[in-house]
């Protein structure tokens, strides 16, 4: 079991396969773009498949593909294929902002995938060509109305909460309420710099607002879980909520997660400088009981929290040990 020092069990194990993506969020990418890292640094399929082995052997139980965007890596399906036939048993999840759900979504179910984390930003066109440089509006949009239709799926539908989110939230509310679907904010992480358009909010604020739109409740959740979950009354339809502030209400205490970069890098903490590189042990043919021993190792490096402060009235906020970054280089 992949224990830290301060006795939190990891069982969930977030995989980057790949840093590229096709859009050009400004909350996750600087506007300047990123360099994108050679091929050969990126970690091929059955290396992929070989790492989240020995980390199933260690007790992992829920796998996210997250990248950049997981859907345009090459063999994704390949690796979610081997993982689901050796372990059915394990919870696999993606993580995608929806513009190729539609060409992988029978593909990803037909293998396990279960869970669908899909990231809708605005419900305004214009804005979303704003917020991630690409006209993909209308293909998302169609993308999320035929993943709602299957039941059988667990469905959420992430927003990053930034100012305008606000004034869109009737928006939100009216297109989702009554729908198959989790609605979450999620606090902004400070990877890249805060602009006008990039300004954070804290997630009280939005709770606020909530409630004077409808009948509001607070439902209790396990202690891993990261989201502050809801559920909602708006106009006489029904809307669970969830809410994720890791920022103003950090969830530290409880985390569960480990992190594998598209690079075969090990962090332990998005806003930790540390990185544990797997990539080079498995390519030295390094025996699986070493590597295991040094993913324990770095288990137990691990900090009790992350390192963000923020201003006393929680307007702005910053990494103190992370400088400024890419998600689509860390994976969301």
């Amino acid at each position: 079991m992949l224990t830290d020092n301060f006795l939190r069990k990891h069982t969930y194990l977030r995989v980057s396969v790949t840093d590229r993506c096709n859009l050009r969020c400004r909350y996750c990418m600087p506007p300047d773009g990123i360099e994108l890292l050679p091929h050969y640094e990126i970690l091929r399929n059955e290396e992929f498949e070989k790492i989240i082995e020995i980390f199933i052997k260690m007790g992992v139980k829920k796998i996210r593909f997250t990248g950049g965007e997981p859907l345009v890596r090459k063999g994704l399906v390949d690796i979610i294929a081997s993982i689901h036939k050796a372990h059915p048993d394990i919870t696999l999840c993606l993580t995608t902002n929806g513009v190729l759900l539609d060409e992988f979504m029978e593909e990803l179910k037909s293998h396990g995938v279960s869970k669908f984390n899909i990231s809708l930003d605005t419900l305004n066109r214009e804005r979303f060509m704003e917020l991630t440089g690409r006209d993909y509006f209308d293909r998302v949009l169609s993308n999320i109305e035929k993943i709602m239709q299957e039941d059988s799926l667990d469905i959420k539908i992430n927003a990053v909460l930034l100012r305008e989110t606000l004034s869109e939230i009737d928006d939100f509310l009216d297109y989702f309420a009554g729908k198959n679907i989790t609605l979450r904010f999620i606090e902004r992480m400070p990877v890249t710099e805060q602009d006008s358009s990039n300004e954070f909010v804290p997630a009280d604020e939005l709770i606020e607002l909530l409630k004077a739109k409808g009948e509001l409740v607070r439902k209790e959740t396990e202690k891993s879980d990261v989201s502050q979950r809801f559920e909602m009354i708006y106009k006489q339809k029904f809307l669970k909520i969830g809410i994720i502030p890791p920022v103003t209400h950090k969830f530290c205490s409880s985390c569960n997660r480990l992190r594998l970069t598209s690079e075969g890098q090990l962090m332990t903490c998005l806003h930790s400088q540390a990185k544990y590189n797997l990539r080079d042990l498995i390519r030295s043919n390094v025996c699986e009981e070493d590597i295991m021993n040094y993913i324990s190792s770095a288990v137990k490096e691990k900090w009790s929290g992350h390192k963000i402060e923020c201003t006393a009235d929680n307007k702005g906020c910053r990494s103190l040990t992370a400088t400024t970054r890419a998600m689509s280089k860390i994976g969301g």
